[in-house]
């Protein structure tokens, strides 16, 4: 039992460091996206009406922070299941 519950802790340190990468992907994602946001805020009125979307860099950045979004959302329900299971395996280890 002991090996099983060593692999899972193996597990959920790994899927622990997964979901920081991912979480640090997303705030960053988060944070361009933001800023090209303000940055467009920012632009004259007469610019704004004349600037098309597409020739600005948000779209690919929202693209970026949907797949950071469910990469980090992924990452977190695996490093939580994984907790989960580990700590289902401790109880009954100590029983």
């Amino acid at each position: 039992m002991s090996d099983k519950v060593e692999k899972l802790r193996v597990a959920t340190e790994g899927s622990k460091e997964r979901m920081d990468r991912a979480k640090a992907a997303f705030d960053d994602s988060l944070r361009r996206l933001n800023a090209a946001k303000e940055a467009l805020r920012e632009m004259d009125q007469e610019d704004q009406n004349k600037i098309m979307i597409n020739d600005t860099q948000l779209p690919e950045l929202i693209d970026l922070h949907s797949i950071s979004t469910e990469e980090y959302n992924e990452a977190k329900s695996r490093h939580e299941t994984n907790l989960r299971y580990l700590e289902l395996f401790k109880a009954k280890g100590q029983n």
